[in-house]
């Protein structure tokens, strides 16, 4: 029992510190989710455990070191450590200037995160996708890849903290192949 529990923990902190090291990025994220401020607990559609999982997801990009636009949080860009700089004007200019789109796609796919999407493929920027089963079967979300290069990850309910690190960190490694090296991705 304890050499198995020094195992894992000799794996955790190899795991942190690669987070660390990932932690030295320069992207600037734009996050893409159902609206905040159009939906809540009340109509059913936004509930608070989605809520949630798009707080921990832009916590997670945070701390690998990302520079996260969120119109869901604060309508800045914001970098870990160096708080929010300045406002920015519109959620299209705030995808103008980023370098990599990150959504949260759900069944029925949300009419802002469509259009957020959309932006992305015409500005043909990568697009990591964390989707449902179902969401992964929509028509827009299935020939997204034909336009831009594209991510796509299932988002598994059960994912820890850990589990969410670890994919951002896996997206972000994708992203900076997609924007070095535009035709492989």
């Amino acid at each position: 029992m304890g050499e198995l529990q020094r195992m894992e923990e000799k794996k955790a902190l190899v795991t942190e510190e690669q987070i660390a090291a990932d932690a030295q990025r320069s992207l600037r994220v734009f996050l893409a989710a159902p609206s905040l401020r159009l939906t809540g607990p009340a109509d059913g559609v936004f509930t608070l455990a989605l809520r949630a999982k798009v707080t921990a997801l832009r916590d997670a990009l945070l701390d690998a070191g990302v520079t996260v636009y969120s119109q869901h949080h604060d309508d800045c860009w914001t970098t870990r450590g160096l708080g929010t700089g300045f406002r920015v004007p519109s959620a299209f200019r705030g995808m103008q200037s980023a370098d990599l789109a990150f959504a949260y796609v759900e069944s029925p796919l949300s009419a802002g995160v469509g259009m957020e999407l959309g932006w992305a493929s015409a500005l043909r920027k990568p697009v990591v996708l964390l989707v449902d089963h179902a969401a992964a079967h929509n028509p827009m979300i299935s020939t997204l890849e034909e336009v831009s290069p594209v991510l796509p990850l299932r988002f598994d309910t059960g994912w820890t903290g850990q589990s969410l690190r670890h994919a951002v960190v896996t997206a972000l490694d994708w992203a900076d192949t997609a924007l070095t090296y535009p035709e492989t991705a």
